[in-house]
């Protein structure tokens, strides 16, 4: 969806709070469904992670398997990537050499990189929610929040309905790609992310080189 005739973004500075970590992990599988294990894995061990509403977790990807069991596999190039204050980098040296225990599936993790925010044009969030399960009222959500708390009027498209299973019962989102996003906008976008749940994954924009997959073909 794009905005005809907004005006234009001037340039301006923005300067980040935050910082993703990229972790390295050791295990062999991990839940397909593994969102709400890994948050409650790392509040355990980190308590205030809860405490910053920008704290985030992004969803643990593998491979799925064939025993047809909601498994997946993973391997030495599968990360867990936290994205939390600069001033609270040190405090996560206390992760490393920690076992996570997801439902059963052992990971053990390693030493961890950090990672500034790159200003892209285009960035992406595999799942966005902000409460609502329509697709027209998602829409509605995202224009309003974009148009008025980030002042910002750039093109965007929402992917299919998602289910994500929580402690609370199930939620529903839409992965988003916003497009021709001025670079002070990319920066705060990743920095403060959109709509809910970003312990569980929700709401992480990362830089997307190309929108041409995800464009329709009449765009």
């Amino acid at each position: 969806m794009n905005w005809a005739g907004w005006p234009e973004n001037k340039p301006e500075e923005y300067t980040p709070h935050m910082i993703d970590l990229q972790f390295d992990l050791a295990g062999t599988t991990i839940p397909a469904d593994n969102a709400q294990l890994m948050s409650e894995a790392l509040l355990r061990l980190l308590p205030w992670l809860g405490e910053d509403g920008g704290t985030g977790i992004q969803h643990l990807k593998g491979a799925e398997t064939n025993s047809g069991d909601a498994t997946l596999n993973i391997n030495r190039r599968t990360k867990m990537l936290v994205r939390v204050p600069k001033t609270r980098v040190d405090e996560m040296q206390c992760l490393v050499g920690q076992t996570l225990d997801l439902a059963g599936h052992r990971l053990q993790i390693g030493s961890f990189k950090t990672r500034e925010f790159s200003a892209f044009a285009n960035i992406y969030a595999h799942f966005v929610d902000t409460g609502r399960a329509s697709e027209e009222q998602f829409v509605q959500d995202v224009m309003r929040e974009l148009d008025g708390h980030f002042q910002l009027r750039c093109g965007f498209i929402c992917g299919k309905q998602q289910t994500l299973q929580t402690a609370s019962g199930p939620i529903y989102g839409y992965s988003l790609m916003l497009h021709d996003v001025p670079p002070h906008k990319s920066l705060q976008l990743q920095d403060e992310g959109m709509g809910r749940n970003r312990l569980l994954g929700c709401g992480i924009f990362i830089p997307h080189k190309s929108i041409a997959p995800v464009m329709p073909a009449n765009h």
